[in-house]
């Protein structure tokens, strides 16, 4: 069963129009269910209230029944809200013509695709721009795939794919892999949503999650709630699992309030 985790993210740059704004942040689903046609989910997203839904990838991957589930789900979702969508590894694995024929159902859903692109979200006669940046797979460090040793992905090669930030406004990105959350920090991300690393799957006790998709142990950035240099990076845990079984980590929702006065960090779950 998942668990739902809320947190509250403070800046001055939100507009007043986004004050109390909530997004329901979604990752790494690897075809679970949550309850028959993951009504469970459901139910917990719309107790939530969100503004919108976003998804940091790896919400289909290869195995059996993981894309009919996904897109359900998406099917469902954009009956009730906005949903943005930023592709993770698993899906850029999927051969050329299953992620050629998923991401054209999941436009004809109505799923704004991010790849290596923004878009405006407006409400409440304001605005925020909100990214979606798509890793290359040489830098997921996966050593069983096309990782290269030695490069490492900078906040030169996120201008490149992105484009220079907007200073102007309140900024979102979309990553899926959060080992680089330093980069997207330096290019200008004022809030930054990932997934990925499930929490580290094996949890310590006082100490954090024990491994990284790439088997290094003790990822620094392995879920929850970061700050640094005044921004803000969110890992979720996942709603599913691939390998290896999950111990004292579980599945989880998170829930996103954007404030401009709030104290920050986990407000409840």
């Amino acid at each position: 069963m998942f668990q739902t985790i809320f947190y509250t993210i403070p800046s001055e740059k939100i507009p007043e129009g986004f004050d109390g704004y909530r997004i329901a942040h979604l990752s790494d689903l690897h075809g679970a269910l949550h309850g028959t046609e993951n009504c469970e989910l459901l139910e917990e997203i719309d107790a939530a209230r969100p503004q919108i839904v976003v998804m940091t990838g790896d919400m289909a991957d290869e195995s059996r029944q993981a894309i009919p589930l996904f897109l359900n789900l998406c099917r469902k979702l954009c009956m009730r809200y906005p949903v943005y969508f930023v592709m993770g590894n698993h899906e850029q694995c999927l051969k050329h013509r299953i992620l050629s024929g998923l991401l054209q159902e999941l436009g004809r859903l109505g799923v704004i695709l991010l790849e290596n692109r923004w878009c405006t979200v407006s409400y409440g006669g304001a605005f925020v721009k909100l990214y979606g940046l798509v890793t290359p797979l040489v830098y997921y460090k996966d050593p069983l795939g096309e990782y290269q040793r030695g490069i490492h992905f900078s906040a030169d090669d996120t201008r490149k794919a992105l484009g220079s930030i907007d200073d102007s406004c309140y900024n979102i990105l979309l990553a899926h892999n959060p080992l680089y959350y330093p980069s997207y920090r330096d290019w200008g991300a004022d809030l930054t949503l990932s997934g990925h690393v499930h929490g580290g799957v094996i949890r310590l006790p006082g100490i954090g999650g024990l491994l990284s998709p790439d088997l290094s142990l003790f990822p620094k950035y392995d879920g929850g709630h970061f700050e640094e240099s005044g921004r803000h990076l969110i890992v979720s845990r996942g709603l599913g699992n691939r390998f290896l079984i999950r111990v004292r980590n579980p599945e989880e929702l998170v829930i996103i309030t954007l404030s401009r006065t709030g104290a920050g960090g986990m407000t409840g779950g």
